[in-house]
């Protein structure tokens, strides 16, 4: 799951402008931000909230409120201790507020900041790059690396992020939003715009395969091997947007495989070694108006081993408009589709959940947004007893 905080720059001016124009409602600390940066390191704190009610269908109506939190560090290791190409991470998480999926009654989770409660150790790596290699060694998120987007990112439903081909098919999710893991990805870039890439990491990010958050709540219970496996994934892409003028319709297509080590249960009782599944995804813009204005379109595929697999396969499809309205260039309009089919395994279901999300970012300035969302849900959780949902929502973002 890659966060709406990525959209944002952060303020390296050592003069504040106006509160309107700040990049960061703190400023430059009286110079001190800026001058830190110059040395090699760039702070983010950031404060996401939101409000949801599902006002019809599902399992119940009731609303919700979530909040995330989110402070970083990244330091230039060149700059700080003279590694050359070299940089780190440390970050961590404050999570609270109640899911919103409890009521909407859905399995393809509302709200992508939806998350245990508590603060939590998040990220911390370090990244090196020699020449056209790059390697990221730490405690890592794999959809930060595997399944970002121009596009689908800033869509508030959980699958629009990690894949439901993906998470809901692995052991607790993955190394993903809000929980990373252990581990190492590779990267190796072939040109500017052709790449390969592969990860390792740890194979239950919880360290309980019962799904217990209350062992790694904190982040800091680490424990490999034990049974848990290792999680990998791979892909080779080609991002066309690393090298567009401005003026063209690039796009982004990769191609997308994970493989679980562990044990899994089939749907008839008997036990499996191991899970894997593939995915090819794209972003593609196919009208530009100026610089970053226009409409992008993308499209995701992926499936996984029917026997022991809760999602079979899933889509997602839509359009992203930046610019939409005359005179606001920095907002954002989206719709997106998704579809979930259930394996056909399993008895008591043999069906599919399906999401229609709308959503428009209104850019306040260039700290702070209001998202209003509305999500239709088809058929929550696969059970066609309970009635279609309608979860409508409010976010707003701050940088500071």
């Amino acid at each position: 799951l890659v966060m709406p905080w990525v959209v944002f720059s952060q303020d390296k001016s050592s003069t504040d402008p106006s509160i309107w124009d700040q990049k960061a409602l703190l400023g430059d600390w009286v110079g001190i931000r800026s001058s830190l940066s110059e040395k090699g390191y760039e702070f983010t704190f950031e404060y996401t909230a939101e409000a949801f009610s599902n006002v019809s269908g599902g399992v119940k109506t009731g609303s919700v409120y979530n909040g995330l939190g989110y402070g970083s560090v990244d330091v230039d290791a060149e700059k700080v201790l003279g590694w050359n190409g070299a940089s780190l991470r440390f970050a961590a998480l404050w999570t609270h507020g109640v899911s919103p999926s409890q009521y909407a009654g859905n399995e393809l989770a509302v709200s992508n900041i939806d998350a245990y409660d508590g603060l939590r150790l998040h990220e911390f790596y370090v990244e090196k790059e020699i020449e056209k290699l790059s390697f990221k060694i730490g405690n890592l998120l794999a959809d930060e690396d595997f399944v970002e987007s121009d596009y689908r990112e800033v869509l508030i439903n959980d699958a629009f992020g990690q894949t439901a081909s993906w998470s809901a098919n692995t052991l607790n999710g993955g190394p993903a939003f809000n929980a990373p893991g252990l581990g190492l990805r590779l990267r190796y870039d072939i040109s500017k715009t052709v790449y390969l890439q592969a990860g390792i990491y740890d194979g239950d990010v919880f360290d309980d395969a019962n799904g217990d958050p209350l062992i790694n709540q904190h982040g800091t219970h680490f424990e490999l091997g034990n049974g848990q496996g290792w999680t990998s994934l791979y892909q080779i892409g080609y991002n066309g947007f690393n090298v567009s003028d401005g003026k063209d319709l690039p796009g982004w297509y990769r191609l997308g495989a994970w493989h679980h080590t562990s044990e899994f249960e089939k749907h008839d009782g008997t036990k499996t070694d191991g899970n894997a599944g593939v995915f090819v995804s794209i972003d593609k813009l196919v009208f530009r108006e100026q610089d970053e204005q226009g409409l992008g379109l993308f499209g995701r595929v992926g499936t996984a081993k029917r026997d022991c697999s809760r999602f079979h396969w899933t889509m997602e499809t839509g359009m992203n408009y930046r610019g939409l309205i005359p005179g606001r260039n920095q907002d954002v309009t989206s719709l997106g589709y998704i579809y979930g089919k259930h394996s056909n395994e399993i008895m008591t279901v043999k069906s599919h959940e399906s999401v229609l999300e709308f959503t428009y970012l209104y850019q306040v300035s260039p700290a702070v947004y209001i998202q209003p969302d509305v999500q239709w849900i088809n058929r929550p959780t696969g059970d066609n007893t309970l009635s279609d949902a309608w979860a409508v929502g409010l976010r707003v973002g701050f940088i500071f």
